[in-house]
Protein backbone atom coordinates (compact mmCIF):
# COMPACT_ATOMS: atom_id res chain seq x y z
CA UNK A 1 0.00 0.00 0.00
CA UNK A 2 2.94 2.29 0.53
CA UNK A 3 4.33 1.94 -2.45
CA UNK A 4 1.03 3.02 -4.49
CA UNK A 5 1.21 6.77 -5.96
CA UNK A 6 -2.06 8.55 -5.51
CA UNK A 7 -3.94 9.08 -8.92
CA UNK A 8 -3.15 13.31 -9.26
CA UNK A 9 0.77 12.07 -9.05
CA UNK A 10 0.54 9.56 -11.56
CA UNK A 11 -1.39 12.28 -13.65
CA UNK A 12 0.76 14.58 -13.36
CA UNK A 13 3.80 12.70 -14.11
CA UNK A 14 2.01 11.24 -17.39
CA UNK A 15 0.66 14.43 -18.67
CA UNK A 16 2.20 17.60 -16.91
CA UNK A 17 5.58 17.01 -15.82
CA UNK A 18 7.11 16.48 -19.41
CA UNK A 19 5.02 20.22 -20.36
CA UNK A 20 6.37 21.98 -17.39
CA UNK A 21 9.80 21.09 -18.26
CA UNK A 22 9.55 22.26 -21.67
CA UNK A 23 8.12 25.45 -20.60
CA UNK A 24 10.49 25.92 -17.90
CA UNK A 25 13.54 25.76 -20.81
CA UNK A 26 11.96 28.14 -23.09
CA UNK A 27 11.38 30.97 -20.04
CA UNK A 28 14.41 30.54 -19.73
CA UNK A 29 15.48 31.37 -23.23
CA UNK A 30 13.27 34.30 -23.21
CA UNK A 31 14.86 35.58 -19.97
CA UNK A 32 18.37 35.32 -21.50
CA UNK A 33 16.79 36.98 -24.96
CA UNK A 34 15.66 39.94 -22.72
CA UNK A 35 18.30 40.31 -20.69
CA UNK A 36 21.19 39.36 -22.41
CA UNK A 37 23.90 36.44 -21.22
CA UNK A 38 27.51 36.83 -20.87
CA UNK A 39 28.94 39.81 -22.54
CA UNK A 40 26.16 40.10 -25.05
CA UNK A 41 23.22 42.80 -24.52
CA UNK A 42 19.43 42.17 -24.24
CA UNK A 43 16.55 43.07 -25.95
CA UNK A 44 15.81 45.35 -22.85
CA UNK A 45 19.28 47.01 -23.20
CA UNK A 46 18.97 47.72 -26.46
CA UNK A 47 15.59 49.14 -26.48
CA UNK A 48 16.72 51.18 -23.93
CA UNK A 49 19.65 52.52 -26.59
CA UNK A 50 17.20 52.67 -29.12
CA UNK A 51 14.83 55.27 -26.65
CA UNK A 52 18.27 57.44 -25.89
CA UNK A 53 18.74 57.88 -29.63
CA UNK A 54 15.31 58.65 -30.46
CA UNK A 55 15.71 61.29 -28.23
CA UNK A 56 18.32 62.81 -29.36
CA UNK A 57 17.06 62.52 -33.28
CA UNK A 58 13.68 64.42 -31.87
CA UNK A 59 15.51 67.29 -30.10
CA UNK A 60 17.72 67.86 -33.26
CA UNK A 61 14.89 67.95 -35.52
CA UNK A 62 13.29 70.19 -33.51
CA UNK A 63 16.01 72.51 -33.00
CA UNK A 64 16.70 72.21 -36.85
CA UNK A 65 12.99 72.81 -37.66
CA UNK A 66 13.19 75.90 -35.27
CA UNK A 67 16.15 77.61 -36.96
CA UNK A 68 14.38 77.36 -40.32
CA UNK A 69 11.72 78.61 -39.44
CA UNK A 70 13.35 81.53 -37.28
CA UNK A 71 15.30 82.26 -41.14
CA UNK A 72 12.23 81.95 -43.05
CA UNK A 73 10.43 84.65 -40.91
CA UNK A 74 13.68 86.98 -41.45
CA UNK A 75 13.50 86.30 -45.19
CA UNK A 76 9.86 87.65 -45.33
CA UNK A 77 10.69 90.18 -43.30
CA UNK A 78 13.58 91.13 -45.34
CA UNK A 79 11.89 90.46 -48.92
CA UNK A 80 9.02 92.94 -47.73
Amino acid sequence: MSDEKPDHIEMYNIICEKRFDKIDTSQEKIIDLLRGKNSTPGLIDEVRTLKSRWTIIFAAIALLSTAMVTQLIQWIFKVL
